[in-house]
């Protein structure tokens, strides 16, 4: 009796383990096959079936902290909250063929080519100092008045004439004090800048260097380059150049500098120097400041607008390069001839206050100046 009553507990407890095991093996397989939900809205849709809800509750995006805004400066493109048809997608697009063309003008002392600033070389018709000592850059740049209480502003616009219809629209709304840096590889060069100093801008050309990521970007053949010779990359210096219109002098564009292209660098420089041209530095980094060269008038860019073409981005750096112009008195900034750029630009130039004698704000009861900058050409800024 007492062996078969302990045959039967185990039998039970036997059953209850297997049933044990099972059970958990079902629920243990349950839970591995029950599908991970990103959001609870996924998972209210699987257990629905893939229903549609009756409600949708939808909240606001979580967007990243902007960067600190100044109430003294403008909001340089201005956007519609909403954009629900084509005609709001348009009117917000920052279309450069919008903007109002700008009045207020001067005149160039220069327009064309002037043969006593130029000589051939080599089948190339290239800048050089007169043989009264005149220099191209002085004489075919233009000074203007700046109050003494006012912060000198230039713009340059590199890479310009790439893009001929945007190249007509942003030389006639931009102002003239706004200077144009001409890409080696714009077809017409000449045209274009007799027509950009028709409007009174000062006139430049890009100086390429060899891109530092080939793999991703190269910047063409007129670029200096690391595989060719001295004789080829002066060749393709003189390239660029070579406009057969006024040039006051070269606009270094980004690139790759060190010890194999500084030599090169240092011999370009040289050139620039000995035809009277000025140097506008729009490199990141310091390599092109660290080749000395007594008696060159250059001018390091404080701000170079590449990437990034966002109005949040603009509206930062034009803040910041208004904090370095009352630091230092003046500011140097070189842009890409984006449509969001030249009219960020134009916008942040027109919020300037006008520059008031003392008696005309004695007469109009102005005590402070609200906006203290003056829009300046890019040789304003540079001295020998």
């Amino acid at each position: 009796m007492s062996g078969h009553s302990q045959k039967s507990k185990l039998t039970v407890a036997v059953f209850l383990a297997v049933v044990a095991v099972t059970m958990s093996g079902y629920f243990f397989a349950k839970q591995k096959s029950k599908p991970e939900f990103r959001t609870k809205i996924e998972r209210i849709m699987f257990e629905k079936k893939n229903k549609s809800p009756k409600y949708i509750l939808i909240l606001p995006e979580k967007t990243k902290k902007a960067r600190p805004s100044s109430d003294s400066t403008p909001n340089i493109v201005a956007q519609p909250s909403k954009l629900e048809t084509l005609e709001d997608f348009v009117n917000a697009a920052p279309l450069v063929a919008k903007l109002k063309e700008h009045k207020d003008r001067y005149n160039l002392r220069y327009v064309e080519n002037q043969d006593s600033l130029s000589e051939q070389k080599d089948g190339f018709v290239l800048p050089k100092i007169s043989n009264q000592g005149k220099k191209p850059w002085m004489e075919y740049g233009h000074q203007v008045f700046v109050s003494p209480n006012f912060y000198k502003v230039a713009v340059v616009f590199k890479n310009t004439g790439i893009d001929i219809r945007t190249f007509e629209s942003m030389n006639k709304v931009l102002p003239s004090e706004v200077s144009f840096s001409f890409s080696p590889y714009t077809i017409k060069r000449k045209e274009l800048i007799t027509e950009a100093r028709k409007l009174g801008h000062e006139t430049y050309m890009d100086l390429l260097l060899a891109s530092r990521d080939v793999l991703k970007a190269d910047n063409g053949p007129l670029a200096m380059g690391l595989t060719v010779g001295e004789e080829e990359n002066m060749r393709r210096f003189y390239t660029a150049l070579s406009s057969e219109a006024p040039i006051g002098g070269m606009t270094i564009v980004d690139g790759m500098v060190d010890d194999t292209t500084k030599s090169l660098l240092y011999s370009a420089l040289q050139e620039l120097k000995e035809r009277g041209l000025l140097v506008v530095d729009a490199t990141n980094g310091n390599e092109v400041e660290e080749i000395q060269l007594q008696k060159l008038p250059r001018k390091k860019a404080d701000i170079v607008i590449s990437d990034n073409f966002t109005n949040e981005n603009m509206q930062y750096l034009l803040r910041k390069a208004e904090q370095i112009a009352r630091d230092k008195g003046q500011v140097l900034i070189v842009a890409t001839p984006k449509p969001i750029v030249i009219t960020a630009i134009k916008n942040w130039a027109e919020s300037f206050s006008p520059q008031l004698s003392y008696e005309e704000m004695k007469e109009q009861n102005i005590t402070s100046i609200e906006r203290p900058f003056a829009l300046v050409p890019v040789s304003n800024l540079v001295v020998e």
